[in-house]
């Protein structure tokens, strides 16, 4: 199967300053997703795309395939179906058979966890057109509701008092690994249908670096693992 790893990096950030090219412990954020993507050995491609020239140049420094955005798609209401149906409309769209989007902020997504939802969702291909990465949500959705304008928690019905004993868990998407079929995703414009094969992955690997408090963590993370791989 021909299949390539799509990497989206815009310059700037609400948030963190140049985000997803930010040091984190002596490599720049998009380096993570790059290298990840590029130690499967099963991409054709693995397609950094920016509207920075100076991300293009660590991209390749790196080993990534760079696509410049066009000016119109560099601004804060680019969507990411904007993006890859740009790159896909640029030739690629017919030559491939998928393509797996990999986000920079999700830095602990490593080779193997891409392997495994590559693994799993061409083991399943003939009856799913996406496979998205999720993780244990925090709070089950039975604890999560609105409050109402009197303050009171009238919407909160669930029995607390049993809700140990009764197991819920519910799942959330982790932003890491998102795969799917190129027709399959210009039509829908989203990952999200009956379609959609589930890959799930830890919480701690699931870190999404979208505040400098998640940076700290995860550099701690980081450094908590190359102590324990040398032990």
């Amino acid at each position: 199967m021909k299949r390539i790893a799509i990497i989206p990096a815009r310059s700037g950030s609400k948030g963190l300053k140049d985000k997803n090219i930010i040091d984190l412990c002596g490599k720049p954020l998009i380096a993570y997703s790059i290298e990840a993507a590029l130690q499967t050995g099963l991409f054709d491609h693995v397609i950094v795309s920016t509207d920075s020239e100076h991300y293009a140049e660590i991209a390749q420094h790196y080993g990534a395939e760079v696509m410049m955005r066009a000016e119109a798609l560099s601004n804060d209401k680019t969507t990411t179906f904007m993006v890859l149906e740009d790159i896909l409309k640029n030739g690629l769209q017919e030559s491939i058979d998928y393509f797996v989007l990999l986000q920079p902020p999700s830095p602990l997504r490593t080779s193997k966890h891409i392997t495994e939802a590559i693994e799993k969702f061409e083991s399943k291909i003939e009856y799913f057109d996406f496979l998205v990465s999720m993780k244990e949500a925090e709070h089950a959705k039975v604890q999560v509701n609105s409050i109402d304008g009197d303050e009171s928690l009238k919407y909160f019905n669930t029995d607390f008092s049993n809700y140990r004993r009764l197991g819920y868990k519910d799942y959330s998407p982790n932003g890491a690994i998102f795969i799917t079929k190129p027709d399959s995703y210009l039509k829908q414009k989203h990952f999200f249908d009956a379609k959609a094969l589930s890959y799930i992955m830890s919480a701690e690997d699931s870190v999404d670096i979208e505040r400098a408090l998640d940076l700290e963590v995860v550099k701690s993370m980081i450094s908590y693992r190359k102590i324990n791989k040398m032990k």
